[in-house]
């Protein structure tokens, strides 16, 4: 006599990790897109605090129906660290924005290099031959960081409040570093902090000298109509909202996951 089955057998498992991580609107994009891919999906979004990283990575290698997670900060860095195995994309970036459970292991990768190729291909903005502009020295940063070295851009800029951190991160991609008040003219800027975030400081990290014609690219997603933005669009910049990475990251990681180009679904 066989077992009775479970009552969420075939629901297969994952989640979004950050501290905080409330304002994240991954459980609802991933279940949308389970929906329309037929694909039962239970993912949930869980607050760690650092700390306890390891602790819910180990739990989540003894999980059987476990497929994955989204990463999102402060623990990029931290998660490629404990993971099993990394891939190319996240060892050159220095940062996981996914971990995928295979075999009882974790690997890392990272999705978010693709996101911001996509979002900025998607507004016509281009990164060859560009002076890039980063606002930040965390994991999103770094994604940013890789994505403009592969891309051709002509100079790397990293910015954030901790020179030492903005050195360490501008000299692992052959850039350079300042202080958010000395930004030099470029023609794109990444706003990769959480300024401007639901719950963060509210105001612009643009530069007052940005020329008109550059480009404004925030992270921030939840709201999608940031400080960054709103300053950028009054100032005559092109501007590419954070949602637009975020859906492209989410499909990526999606496919990796289960094997499936996710229906075009918006953020």
């Amino acid at each position: 006599m066989t077992a009775p089955e479970r009552p969420d057998a075939g629901v297969r498992r994952a989640a979004v990790i950050g501290h905080p991580v409330a304002h994240s609107r991954s459980p609802a994009l991933f279940a949308r897109m389970a929906a329309a891919a037929g694909i039962a999906l239970d993912y949930v979004a869980l607050d760690v605090a650092p700390e306890r990283l390891a602790a819910t990575l180990d739990a989540f290698r003894a999980d059987d129906g476990f497929v994955g997670c989204n990463v999102t900060l402060p623990h990029k860095e931290r998660a490629l660290a404990l993971a099993d195995g990394v891939e190319p994309a996240a060892r050159a970036c220095g940062a996981a924005n996914v971990l995928t459970r295979r075999n009882g292991t974790l690997i890392a990768g990272n999705t978010d290099v693709a996101g911001v190729e996509t979002a900025l291909a998607a507004h016509g903005v281009a990164l060859r031959g560009a002076r890039v502009a980063i606002l930040g020295a965390g994991g999103a940063a770094r994604a940013v960081a890789e994505a403009a070295r592969r891309g051709g851009a002509a100079r790397i800029v990293v910015a954030a409040r901790d020179l030492a951190r903005a050195r360490a991160l501008a000299d692992a991609f052959g850039g350079d570093a300042c202080t958010l008040g000395a930004v030099p003219r470029c023609d794109l800027y990444v706003n990769a902090t959480p300024v401007g975030m639901h719950g963060q400081e509210q105001r612009s990290l643009l530069p007052p000298d940005a020329p008109s014609g550059a480009a404004a690219f925030d992270l921030v997603y939840v709201p999608e109509n940031t400080p960054f933005l709103a300053d950028a669009r009054a100032r005559g910049l092109v501007t590419v909202p954070g949602t637009a990475m975020f859906v492209a990251q989410a499909a990526a990681t999606f496919e990796r996951w289960f094997g499936v180009v996710p229906a075009e679904i918006s953020a």
